[in-house]
């Protein structure tokens, strides 16, 4: 017989089997408990079969941490490479999952491959998607089959009115629907996709934007039927509706919600279902553990290094040809992998280097290690506070690294005896 065990949010207590915890405590997008783990989205799945009024997904913004986001989409093959070289750096990479920039099953094929392909690869690591719904019924036996067991839906109201406020358009049995009729079609899909999804054992946490004057007022009779139909988690999500973002809302100066209603709204939804409140709203292709981002500012001698490259662990790539920014922190005791940020190649050749630096994707750190930076990104870069360097050409990242943190925590050293 399995032992209870329970899940406590805002004096509320939820009693969970002792199966299903130890599933929740080992994702790190479900319980803080599993901070140490680290997950990865593979942008594989670039369509979207809906419409909802504070999305818009726009590539090249690496500057940008919110869902839809991310610098380039990938093919299946491509994911599980992008698997393989943050593996190298994050061996406690436990989850891959497909977040989209669109949603994951209105591209079932590459998502479903690219499912596989990890699967095959190491059949240790977690599975996970996110959908808005539509297509959930159809495609759970398939996810269930390759071993996805963790999903998330994201449910913003179960009232067609509300509904027809948020999502403009669905696409739908090849046929496009609006109104009312597309806010009916959809809530009735996204709870026929919930109770299939718990009928092939997947947990299941659902997903809701907070907008307020629009679902604020309903959360109680979401939550109840999520709970109904048996969800396990609800995660309340502020909307961000920043101007720059180019979403109908932001354009139209919708307010974002205040801590208190997010609150207020969690408060009605304990009642029936436990709560997240370490969601970090992550980009469609976030690498990392979820408090690495929090945890290395905390620490006043870390010093956090930018690697530019294309996926290997070798330094060999120019800082306008990089694919990603690997990130490090350094300090006293260690050298830590943080997470790998995918970026867009400004340069393609000396007549072609116009498009934007993807500075925004390492404002936060001190230094750069590439095998060249033109002379004037050199210079914006030093305007910006970080340091760029090529003397660790063609060495391995680890190499490299060892000998700067050397070169780093001497200074510190001196610098702390200075002061003392």
């Amino acid at each position: 017989m399995e032992t209870a065990a329970h899940h406590a949010s805002a004096g509320v207590t939820h009693f969970i089997g002792k199966e299903i915890q130890n599933r929740i405590e080992q994702h790190p997008c479900y319980s803080k408990k599993a901070s140490n783990y680290a997950r990865i989205h593979l942008p594989v799945a670039p369509a979207c079969n809906i419409q909802c009024n504070y999305c818009n997904r726009k590539y090249d913004c690496s500057n940008e941490s919110r869902p839809g986001v991310v610098s380039k989409v990938l093919q299946p093959i491509d994911g599980l490479a992008r698997f393989h070289s943050i593996k190298q750096h994050m061996p406690n990479l436990s989850v891959v999952g497909i977040a989209g920039p669109g949603d994951a099953l209105a591209n079932p094929k590459v998502t479903l491959e690219t499912l596989k392909l990890i699967r095959e690869d190491d059949p240790s690591v977690k599975l996970c998607i996110s959908t808005n719904g539509l297509e959930l019924a159809q495609y759970a036996p398939q996810l269930a089959a390759i071993g996805v067991d963790h999903l998330t839906i994201t449910i913003n109201t179960i009232d067609e009115k509300i509904a027809s406020k948020i999502y403009p358009w669905i696409f739908w049995n090849h046929k496009r629907y609006k109104g009312i009729e597309a806010a009916r079609i959809l809530i009735e899909q996204q709870l026929k996709g919930l109770e299939a999804a718990i009928e092939q054992g997947m947990l299941v946490k659902v997903n809701t934007v907070l907008i307020p004057g629009i679902n604020d007022q309903s959360i109680t009779q979401l939550s109840k039927a999520l709970k109904q139909r048996g969800a396990f988690l609800h995660n309340i999500m502020p909307l961000i509706s920043e101007p720059e973002h180019g979403t109908y809302y932001g354009l139209n100066e919708m307010p974002s919600p205040t801590e208190q209603q997010i609150e207020e709204a969690r408060s009605q939804s304990v009642l029936y279902l436990p709560q997240m409140s370490h969601c970090q709203q992550c980009r469609a292709d976030a690498v990392g553990q979820l408090d690495a981002a929090c945890s290395s500012k905390d620490d006043a001698q870390s010093t956090r290094v930018a690697i530019a490259s294309k996926g290997t662990d070798i330094i060999e790539c120019h800082f306008g040809h990089a694919t990603q920014m690997n990130i490090y922190d350094i300090n006293q005791h260690e050298i830590r992998f943080v997470e790998s940020r995918m970026v867009a190649p400004y340069c393609s050749g000396p007549q072609d280097c116009e498009r934007p630096m993807p500075v925004e994707a390492i404002k936060d750190c001190q230094h750069l290690l590439s095998v060249r930076v033109g002379l004037g990104p050199w210079e914006e870069l030093e305007n910006m506070g970080i340091i760029p360097n090529t003397d660790f050409a063609y060495l391995s990242e680890r190499e490299a690294l060892s000998t700067l943190a050397q070169t780093i925590n001497a200074n510190n050293l001196s610098a702390n005896k200075e002061v003392g």
